[in-house]
């Protein structure tokens, strides 16, 4: 399962012990088992609300998505930044009813009333600063964590446009979350037994090249296993050739991996060291998707343009 906060965190050897954790490895042991747990506990929600869909699992996205914003308005408010929250909220759920509902008349004027909104909004605060990167800020957030979300809600309704029965957006869900989460277990366990080599050090000191070797093999192991579990149709046909699972999981080891750096590295400019603590040993909800936000889509576009070729 995912696991951000102590990914790689092997120290080098002969470095003094720091922190709480020193004491005898107690603190990562429990960060471990609060983990496992929360993960534990949230698999089976996923199967069911991926099981049964439609609103349900769309009302899903949206607390995710939510939670997501809130985390991310905070560490821009601790830069000095002022988002525009509600709109940006407001802009949020606009984007994730245009994913469940593809043919959502006027979505180009729902576009533009979020743009003018939140000008309108500014000027009400015409003495703050930075103003234009307040802006931005606002718009980032809506895409950054709005509609990368959205592909979530638009893997569960492909079979629509697919021409496959409802009920396997079930498994197309589940397998981008597998082949996701198996890059991610495998890069905390690599790193974390033989991490040495640490190349990102500026934007996660943590993370290592052996473990980033270890989540691309995962993921590739990931995506072939998945395939046989998850990708085939009601009448047992497989959707996938060895091919297409081979390409899934290079790209979903090699993009999740960019997503986590990501986050890292948004964290990192807002010195903060985790987006939140609302999830037991994983931190915030941005810690716990951030690979997913770039995992789900490709798997998306992939089945949408290659397997399925859905215009």
């Amino acid at each position: 399962m995912n696991a951000k906060r102590a990914r790689q965190a092997t120290p080098a050897p002969g470095a003094p012990a720091a922190g709480p954790a020193a004491k005898g490895g107690k603190s990562q042991s429990w960060a471990l088992g609060l983990r496992v747990a929360s993960g534990v506990g949230f698999v089976p929600l996923l199967m069911l609300l991926a099981k049964v869909g439609g609103l349900a699992f769309l009302a899903f996205v949206v607390v995710q998505t939510l939670l997501g914003l809130v985390e991310f308005f905070r560490m821009m408010k601790a830069k000095g930044h002022r988002p525009q929250v509600l709109v940006g909220h407001l802009a949020a759920l606009a984007v994730l009813g245009m994913a469940y509902r593809p043919h959502t008349p006027h979505a180009a004027f729902l576009a533009t009333a979020a743009l003018l909104l939140m000008l309108a909004s500014a000027l009400r605060h015409p003495q703050r600063p930075r103003i234009v990167e307040s802006l931005s800020v606002t718009v980032f957030g809506v895409l950054y964590v709005g509609w990368l979300s959205s592909h979530f809600v638009l893997l569960r309704e492909l079979p629509w446009r697919a021409g496959l029965d409802y009920a396997d957006g079930a498994a197309i869900v589940l397998y981008a979350f597998f082949v996701t989460w198996s890059c991610d277990s495998g890069a905390y366990l690599i790193g974390r037994s033989f991490g040495r080599t640490r190349p990102w050090g500026a934007i996660s000191p943590r993370k290592s090249l052996e473990g980033s070797a270890g989540g691309l093999l995962f993921a590739v192991a990931g995506a072939f296993i998945g395939s046989y579990w998850f990708m085939h149709g009601s009448a047992g046909l497989p959707w996938l050739r060895p091919l297409d699972a081979l390409a899934i999981g290079l790209l979903v080891g090699i993009c999740g991996q960019v997503g986590d750096l990501a986050e890292s590295l948004l964290k990192r400019d807002a010195d903060s060291g985790d987006s939140s603590d609302l999830i037991p040993g994983h931190g915030g909800v941005l810690d716990r998707f951030d690979s997913l936000y770039f995992g789900a889509p490709i798997v998306y576009y992939y089945l949408k343009i290659v397997v399925f070729q859905v215009p």
